[in-house]
């Protein structure tokens, strides 16, 4: 549909694009990101023909777009800059009627029942219907920028330019408008190429992106460019660490701000307090740490301050806490008061691990025959260092590992014995310190974490038996 080809230009004194190769095929969201400063704009410019190219060319389905006349241009692509000016007073209908200009006929270029009806379309699609006889001047600047997209849409273009489309637009308008754009694209064969602020936006409705730096384009791709964190961090001077999102397969970015990087050298033991009663346990940290556990209470990975061991019987407090306080993992047991703490030391981490669990009755006949029984085992345990989320998911399995093993150590005459792998073990880290990732739990840290678990859990088993 358009192709950029060895494209150099810019202003008089200074070539700001340093030949530049971009293919973005019919039907395609093409999305090219970069930096402020990194040439977007001057690049959009040179394809709207706003500056001049020094060299190289830009051809549009397969002629060079310099040859179009502006009414053939115009027919075929649509343009929707930053800068919303209108030099005259008209009102919103009047703007978005304008985008039919290229497909009126005869002298007087008097808008058709098809006209209007494009015209009525993008109205509403665009949700501008309401203040259609508003001046233009007096909306926001969110409704103009829907204002000046419906006109582009008027236009029905083949290829549509978009610099910045959301820069005026909240959240919910945001979504709104690319939706629609996307819908175009999917069910009417729309090529956009539109320059993008936000990553994580661009991330969730782009095909291929192009990053451009300094004037040159570095990558181009689909969303692999941006799971490339070395790079992103390079371009945009910013700790950037990418994620999945949850029900799309993209990636989502997070930037980290230099004050949020801990320097913090408080000793591990004296970011937590503990408030013991024969009521609950409630461990409690000066920051919430990076947590996951196989609770019911605890999805996924998250980021929790508050833990508690609460005596069984108080199910309706357990349920309140989890309501009031999303910061926060909760486990029962009968009687927290005899929950075990261990202090460890592996590889120069500090850990702490909490170790409760519940005594259930035999009956006569069985406390005869010499049998005993142990019910519900839980485990929390809590490590002083900053590990990936990969590292996060296999710490918890070297946990629950270390507490399956000792479990299958209990004596035979042992009933209702709890599956450790299914009693709640919360892993919490406090993400400061040496950087774990899953390469370093597969040596000597995963099976000391492993270890620690197995010995406290063996401690934990000859204190109830």
């Amino acid at each position: 549909m358009i192709s950029i080809q060895k494209l150099v230009g810019g202003y008089a004194n200074s070539s700001v694009i340093k030949g530049i190769d971009i293919e973005v095929e019919k039907g395609e969201f093409f999305a090219l990101l970069g930096p402020n400063g990194s040439g977007k704009t001057t690049l959009f410019k040179l394809i709207t023909g706003q500056l001049p190219i020094t060299s190289g060319r830009i051809l549009l389905s397969d002629k060079t777009i310099s040859s179009y006349s502006k009414l053939e241009k115009a027919k075929k692509v649509a343009v929707l800059t930053q800068e919303i000016q209108v030099s005259f007073d008209y009102t919103v209908e009047e703007i978005v009627s304008l985008g039919r200009y290229p497909h009126q006929k005869g002298f007087l270029k008097k808008l058709s029942k098809a006209d209007w009806n494009v015209i009525e379309e993008v109205m509403d699609i665009t949700k501008i219907g309401a203040f259609r006889k508003k001046q233009f001047r007096t909306i926001s600047g969110g409704e103009k920028q829907r204002v000046l997209l419906a006109k582009a849409l008027a236009q029905e273009p083949e290829l549509l330019l978009l610099d910045e489309p959301t820069n005026h637009l909240d959240i919910k308008h945001t979504f709104q408008i690319l939706d629609l754009l996307k819908e175009r694209q999917q069910t009417m064969g729309l090529t956009i190429f539109a320059i993008l602020h936000d990553l994580n936006v661009a991330s969730l409705y782009a095909d291929r992106f192009g990053l451009l730096n300094d004037g040159r384009l570095l990558d181009t791709g689909d969303v692999d460019v941006l799971r490339n964190e070395e790079q992103l961090r390079e371009v945009y001077e910013v700790q950037v660490n990418t994620q999945s999102h949850p029900t799309i397969p993209k990636p989502q970015l997070l930037m980290t701000p230099k004050y949020a990087i801990s320097k913090d050298n408080t000793s591990f033991h004296n970011l937590y307090k503990i408030n013991q009663t024969a009521e609950q346990m409630h461990i409690q940290f000066d920051q919430p740490l990076r947590t996951i556990s196989n609770s019911t209470y605890v999805d996924g990975i998250q980021w929790i301050k508050d833990f508690y061991i609460l005596k069984n019987e108080n199910e309706r407090n357990l349920i309140d806490l989890i309501h009031s306080n999303k910061q926060s993992a909760v486990t029962t047991v009968d009687h927290p008061q005899n929950t075990i703490i261990v202090k460890k030391e592996i590889e120069n981490i500090q850990m702490v691990i909490f170790t409760a669990f519940e005594v259930q009755d035999v009956t006569s006949n069985e406390r005869l025959e010499g049998n005993k029984s142990i019910g519900k085992i839980i485990t929390k345990l809590f490590i002083d260092s900053h590990f990936t989320d990969g590292a996060i998911v296999q710490g918890l399995m070297f946990a629950l590992s270390g507490r399956d093993r000792a479990m299958q150590n209990v004596d035979s005459k042992v009933k209702n014995v709890a599956s450790s792998l299914t009693e709640p073990l919360v892993f919490g880290v406090t993400q400061r310190g040496m950087k774990v990732a899953t390469g370093e739990l597969e040596n000597k840290l995963g099976k000391a974490i492993e270890e620690a678990i197995y010995s406290t859990t063996n401690e934990m088993i000859k204190r109830c038996l």
